[in-house]
């Protein structure tokens, strides 16, 4: 997997290009996850899986955690943005973890026990689910040797495009913000895999130049788009 040194490299021969292209890539990000979290606040229904947030809530974490690596060996402004961004996440997903013992305990853990989820066993339960994706995506990470954490980010994106419209066909009706985070989550997705020159982890990260990573972005892509089909087939909630 690509050092340091070499994603910095490339940062620094053309970092406006870079910039830009990260930003465009990580404000659907951003976006996504606010209009998730409105509806989860909102409806008390999430519309990604429990184990995405745990996934995500291990990719923040240990982003967060990189503190000397970011500002210290990389020391360039947006990594350090991207930190600050990651600890906000990590506050963001302890609120989605509340309002998911609180409100979605049944849902999303009565099918796996005989016995009624109380709010205790949820918080236990959830908790360790938590750090169960902290482990698996530190491990993950020193496995790849992904030290800019930039290929396991894309991974977070991945995910969310491949499995989110088979939890809205779950619950079989779409929330108020459903379109509007599908119309997210296929845009971030695009941006996610575009080719070198044009998108951000291809020309940062030289391991994605390859066919796998198209491959996997056309089925993203895909699964993405499946995500609004399904949103506008589905009757609203009701209020």
């Amino acid at each position: 997997m690509d050092s340091v040194q070499t994603v910095m490299t490339i940062v620094h021969q053309q970092p406006t290009a870079i910039v830009v292209m990260a930003l465009l890539t990580y404000a659907f990000g951003f976006a996504q996850y606010l209009t998730s979290m409105v509806m989860q606040i909102r409806d008390h229904e999430c519309p990604f899986y429990f184990w995405q947030h745990a996934w995500y809530f291990g990719h923040d974490l240990t982003f967060s955690l990189l503190f000397k690596q970011w500002f210290n060996q990389v020391h360039f402004w947006l990594f350090n943005v991207l930190w600050f961004g990651c600890v906000c996440f990590v506050v963001i997903e302890l609120v989605s973890l509340t309002y998911s013992v609180k409100y979605e305990r049944a849902t999303i853990w009565q099918p796996y026990t005989r016995q009624p989820v109380s709010e205790r066993t949820a918080w236990i339960k959830g908790s360790l689910t938590y750090v169960t994706g902290f482990v698996l995506f530190m491990i993950i990470r020193q496995a790849l040797g992904d030290q800019m954490c930039l290929v396991l980010m894309m991974s977070t994106n991945a995910t969310l495009a491949l499995v989110t419209s088979y939890k809205l066909q779950q619950v079989h009706h779409r929330q108020k913000g459903t379109l509007a985070l599908g119309w997210f989550i296929l845009l971030g997705t695009i941006f996610t895999f575009l080719p070198q020159g044009w998108g951000f982890f291809a020309t940062a990260v030289p391991a994605l130049r390859s066919g796998w990573f198209s491959a996997l972005g056309v089925i993203c892509v895909c699964y993405a788009a499946r995500y609004l089909a399904v949103g506008w087939s589905l009757p609203k909630l009701q209020a």
